[in-house]
């Protein structure tokens, strides 16, 4: 572990539990926002790092977040089994650009974020201060 990382790792931590104790303060277990519609000043990504095959890389697209076991999860765009749709009825509402679900139905629709792909906690400090700025833009949503 460089110097760097005895710096960065514990601000990495303290971003993720502060957002897990926002989360939990409002009774939410996952946030799901609708990247196309959001708004956001700044793209919600990450560099994935494959755990199978080392120095392979991918640019993972954030959709939101999961919080289970007390564990912080971003949501992959299009890998996780998570369809915005799913989460809002076409003939009856207008479509959302956010989704919150209580931790309860959260789990119940998401369940364990470690059985399937779309699911991740990597990212880099920088990589996670954007997820956490578009997670408070989110929550401003209408």
């Amino acid at each position: 572990m460089g110097n760097n990382d005895k710096i960065v790792e514990p601000l990495l931590a303290q971003v993720k539990r502060d957002i897990i104790a926002d989360m939990e303060s409002r009774e939410i277990g996952a946030i799901i926002w609708d990247n196309s519609t959001a708004g956001f000043h700044e793209i919600p990504e990450i560099v994935h790092h494959s755990s199978k095959e080392p120095g392979k890389t991918r640019v993972a697209r954030i959709m939101g977040l999961y919080v289970f076991d007390g564990k912080l999860y971003e949501i992959e765009e299009d890998r996780a089994p998570v369809k915005f749709d799913d989460f809002w009825d076409r003939d009856t509402e207008a479509a959302p650009t956010v989704v919150t679900l209580s931790p309860d139905i959260a789990g119940k629709d998401l369940g364990d974020p470690e059985a399937v792909k779309g699911y991740t906690t990597q990212g880099s400090l920088e990589e996670w201060m954007v997820i956490a700025n578009c997670y408070f833009q989110a929550l401003n949503q209408d």
